[in-house]
């Protein structure tokens, strides 16, 4: 009987072994329901801040430059004085130049005492005035004279003819002959009183001549002092220019980036004594992989997060797209072809400084409204994107046409309705039309 009853045990203890083998089990699974919302594609990578303009100042000019007070890092800004350079000799030159004008000028006053007076020129044309009504008087005399020295002739030759006849007397001829001889003389002289008026007035004439050709004998000095004067104000212009640059101004608002130059020292001119960067160009660059750049385009919007932007990221956007790539080795020493990229941002509240790091994303493509899975839910049979759907409490296999595609979601074009449940990284167990027991819904 004992025999009997153990067999009879055993064989039960036997099948409910076999039944449990085969009874389907209820696997647990987490879930997560398929929702409409926002979705963007995007390519994610690190970056840093750049300045795309620098300035380097240099000496405008030769000179001692003074002691600077600057440090690399602070930040200047635009119109501000940076650095200074020693006047004193430039000063002392322009002074030395000022009284040489002065100097020239006065020699220029001198050109015009030397010149004879109004007064002089005055006298020598009322001279030749004078020499020149004598020359008409005489000429007058010598027309009178001659009249008397032809009739005193005519009638001295009657005379004579008349004493011949025995008509006159010797005393009446002697008469006659002594008036010719007075006529003739007084001729001559008037001749002679034309020549000396002739001279007179030559003599009048050319000092006349010579006084009014005085005038512009000195004149050329003048434009010799005047070429001296221009000279002059040309250096004093040069080195008035050069006083305006000794006091040199930060052309931008931004951080000194490099200091060349601090101590007191004598240095030529275009010696550079500084770099400063225009934080008005801050830009950010990243190195983008080669096979992710390919959906990147200039004037994309980029979202730039990180600890030095804070806790609310920022945006920007691709503003250039660099030509050519470059290799690049990764921080676990691969080999990998890159290619930059330049974004730009409004820096104004953050005051981001060169070389930040931050991270970005480029967003390449964007929905506002799309029936969106968490992309945990997705997987490939035969090549086609499925999910397991749970109605009922079974997984049911289901095949869907996929968009949007990121790291966290995927958008679903067919196949699914929004309100349905799906399965998050299924297990190699799972198959369809397996019983499941959710246990956690997103």
């Amino acid at each position: 009987m004992r025999r009997v009853v153990f067999w009879v045990v055993a064989v039960l203890v036997v099948a409910a072994v076999v039944a449990y083998a085969f009874w389907p089990r209820l696997l647990s699974v987490e879930t997560a329901r398929c929702s409409r919302g926002p979705i963007q594609v995007f390519v994610s990578e690190e970056a840093k801040t750049r300045l795309d303009d620098q300035y380097m100042v240099a000496m405008p000019v030769a000179g001692r430059l003074l002691r600077t007070d600057l440090e690399e890092g602070q930040v200047v800004q635009k119109g501000s004085v940076i650095a200074r350079v020693d006047t004193f000799e430039r000063q002392k030159q322009l002074k030395m130049r000022e009284a040489r004008v002065a100097e020239t000028m006065a020699l220029i006053i001198g050109v015009d005492k030397a010149k004879p007076k109004p007064e002089e020129i005055k006298a020598a044309e009322i001279g030749v005035e004078r020499a020149r009504t004598g020359t008409e008087v005489v000429q007058k005399q010598v027309e009178r004279a001659g009249v008397n020295f032809e009739q005193a002739k005519k009638q001295y030759e009657r005379k004579k003819q008349l004493l011949a006849d025995g008509a006159i007397s010797d005393a009446e001829c002697d008469e006659a002959q002594r008036q010719y001889g007075i006529a003739k003389a007084e001729s001559d002289l008037a001749l002679l009183n034309v020549e000396v008026a002739a001279d007179t007035l030559a003599d009048a004439e050319q000092g006349l001549k010579r006084i009014l050709k005085s005038v512009d004998d000195n004149e050329y000095m003048r434009s010799v002092h005047e070429a001296q004067i221009e000279q002059i104000e040309a250096e004093m212009a040069v080195l008035n220019d050069e006083l305006a640059k000794s006091e040199i101004t930060a052309p931008v608002t931004g951080p000194i980036l490099e200091e060349y130059q601090k101590d007191e020292q004598i240095l030529a001119e275009g010696t550079p004594l500084l770099t400063i960067g225009d934080m008005s160009s801050i830009r950010i660059e990243s190195d983008i992989l080669s096979e992710e750049l390919a959906p990147v385009k200039v004037g994309q919007e980029v979202e730039i997060y990180g600890p030095a932007v804070g806790p609310a990221p920022i945006t920007g956007k691709v503003e250039r797209i660099f030509p050519s790539g470059f290799k690049k080795i990764s921080s676990l020493g691969i080999e990998q072809q890159r290619v930059k990229i330049i974004i730009e941002f409004d820096n104004s509240r953050l005051q981001l400084r060169p070389a930040v790091r931050v991270d970005i994303r480029v967003i390449t493509e964007r929905k506002e409204d799309a029936l969106t899975v968490p992309e945990r839910a997705l997987f490939k049979v035969g090549g086609r994107w499925h999910v397991f759907v749970v109605r009922e409490g079974r997984a049911h296999l289901t095949p869907v046409e996929v968009g949007l595609h990121t790291d966290e979601s995927a958008e679903i074009l067919e196949g699914l309705q929004e309100g349905d449940l799906v399965i998050l990284s299924p297990s190699n167990e799972l198959s369809d039309g397996a019983s499941v027991i959710p246990k956690s819904e997103g």
